[in-house]
């Protein structure tokens, strides 16, 4: 995809020339970074998560928002709290924004199982994310889509009516919403990638979606047309 700079996100949001859905992912969590399988398990930020929360502050704050939406899960609320105490507009945490459930997994190291059958149970999770539901209480891509389903229309309605809005989620929620924003199959969904540094810019009036890493402060923005893809 052909890439280009804006001196700043105003710059991008004039072009586009509507109002946008800013879809961002919170900072780095310490689970994250030592890579431990997350879930809903309800962990803070690293310093390097707290750095890229600033970074995402710097970015958005010129930028007249209408709405900031987050989960209920702390990662979330620390990323976005920034911009709600800046701009006076109070924080909608949102349970069905909440990432997936992995169930007995949750808390366990991505690559260092106790048992063989543990290992083959996960690993069969990561061949089949859109199907496949971890013991214990976890959920499918499907039942995540199914949750944020009704919202992903909200969100979608109130930008074009109201004004540019901001959601803080977690990577596998925020393929279900591209997922449905784009009218993407599950499988189409599941391959979205989100890094906790990244922005996505959705144009409603255009149905069309653009990728961003978020850049330090002062420094332009490059800006790619679709979706990012996992590896």
């Amino acid at each position: 995809m052909e890439t280009q700079s804006y001196s700043s996100l105003q710059d991008l949001l004039r072009a586009l020339d509507e109002n946008c859905l800013l879809l961002a992912r919170h900072g780095e969590t310490d689970w994250n970074e030592r890579r431990i399988i997350q879930g809903q398990q309800d962990r803070p930020l690293t310093m390097k998560g707290f750095d890229q929360r600033k970074n995402l502050f710097f970015l958005l704050n010129p930028i007249s928002l209408d709405r900031i939406v987050c989960s209920t899960l702390q990662r979330t609320i620390q990323t976005a709290i920034p911009l709600s105490l800046e701009k006076n507009i109070a924080l909608e945490k949102k349970a069905e924004l909440n990432e997936v459930k992995l169930g007995i997994f949750e808390g366990q190291h991505k690559d260092d199982f106790s048992d063989e059958f543990s290992r083959n149970c996960y690993q069969a999770f990561l061949d089949d994310e859109v199907n496949v539901i971890l013991p214990g209480g976890g959920e499918s891509l499907v039942m995540v889509d199914e949750r944020v389903r009704l919202l992903t229309q909200d969100l979608r309605d109130r930008v074009l009516c109201s004004g540019h809005a901001l959601v803080v989620g977690h990577r596998n929620v925020n393929k279900m919403l591209i997922k449905n924003l784009l009218g993407l199959s599950l499988e189409q969904g599941f391959q979205v990638e989100h890094e906790n540094d990244w922005l996505y810019v959705y144009a409603p009036k255009q149905s069309k979606i653009f990728s961003a890493r978020i850049p330090a402060p002062g420094e332009p923005i490059h800006v790619r047309a679709g979706f990012e893809t996992v590896e």
